[in-house]
């Protein structure tokens, strides 16, 4: 169907019985949007859905990089790498593109390079495998970028083949906050580009922690590692996808405060080690809610209070994004 002169549409002539759902697309300016799935309960007829659409731009000056974590996992095959990005389209329009083009025609919104030696790129968050096209050097994606913020996550394995690997990694973008995170003790990390900070311990396994500041894009972030196991498990990946679920949802909602004018909290102490302890518990509340320990109600109220002081945390130590 097509709008009318106020932007109106209808359809006519579907099934409205249980069981159906429908969700309603539109393209405008070259930018796809979609509805919520409509569901029609029994009697219903009739169902109204507003769907909020923006001017384009060609232009991605106002997307930035507020967070990017990189996570990675020694392990028997190489180096797993999980890298997680909280990005935000800062302007009123949709972001579509410049002018490298996809394999498929479409215009390239997102560019990742990925480090030498980098294989078996798996999406997992924010990028679909219809969208998404390789390069010579990592992959793009062909999405438009909505105003607001949006999370990007993938993983990839190194296969460095000894105990000694540099991690050299050109950056596509400017990036406010860069926090690194290797599991195990008894790695050596060196990097001029990166500050040694505290140590995260989820669930009794031990993570380094490194983190830099303001990089500039096309600069190169280099970090040797050495002491890298023959051998080892990958039982840390699930703590991983809580750790990085936790700190980015965390991020997500300080930019909806910023975009509010929401004030920033009042200094605490200690704001690194409270974090990494609201973090373990959160992980801890999650699984004893998924061996039973609680019920549903128990578990939301306490996830709800202890993400809060995680956010007012993150307000302090990160007021830049405030």
């Amino acid at each position: 169907t097509k709008t009318d002169t106020n932007g109106r549409f209808a359809f006519d002539n579907l099934s409205t019985e249980p069981g159906y759902s429908y969700q309603v697309t539109t393209v405008f300016q070259e930018a796809d949007y979609s509805s919520d799935w409509l569901d029609f309960s029994d009697g219903e007829i009739k169902k109204s859905i507003e769907i909020i659409v923006y001017d384009s731009t060609t232009s991605n000056e106002a997307i930035i990089f507020a967070m990017t974590y990189i996570v990675m996992y020694p392990g028997p095959a190489g180096l797993h790498v999980e890298e997680s990005y909280l990005l935000a389209n800062e302007s009123d329009r949709t972001y579509i593109g410049g002018t490298d083009i996809a394999a498929n025609g479409e215009r390239a919104t997102l560019r990742f390079t990925l480090p030498k030696q980098a294989v078996e790129p798996q999406y997992l968050l924010g990028l679909m495998e219809c969208c998404v096209f390789d390069t010579k050097d990592g992959f793009i994606d062909t999405m438009p970028v909505l105003p607001g913020a949006k999370k990007i996550a993938y993983s990839y394995l190194i296969e460095h083949g000894s105990e000694k690997y540099t991690f050299s990694r050109m950056l596509d973008y400017p990036i406010l906050n860069y926090e690194l995170l290797i599991r195990g003790e008894g790695i050596e990390v060196n990097s001029q580009q990166l500050a040694t900070g505290e140590p995260a311990n989820i669930n009794g396994i031990h993570y380094q922690h490194f983190s830099g500041r303001n990089f500039a894009a096309g600069e190169t972030l280099i970090a040797q590692l050495s002491g890298l196991p023959k051998s080892g498990d990958y039982q840390a990946v699930r703590w991983s996808a809580i750790l990085l679920t936790v700190l980015i949802g965390g991020f997500i909602l300080i930019y909806l405060m910023k975009k509010r004018h929401v004030q920033p909290a009042v200094t605490v102490a200690s704001p690194d080690q409270q974090k990494h302890r609201l973090i373990i518990e959160l992980a801890q509340l999650d699984d004893d809610f998924e061996a039973g320990g609680m019920t549903e109600e128990v578990y939301r109220q306490q996830r709800a209070m202890k993400k809060a002081q995680l956010v007012r945390l993150m307000q302090e130590t990160e007021r830049y994004l405030i």
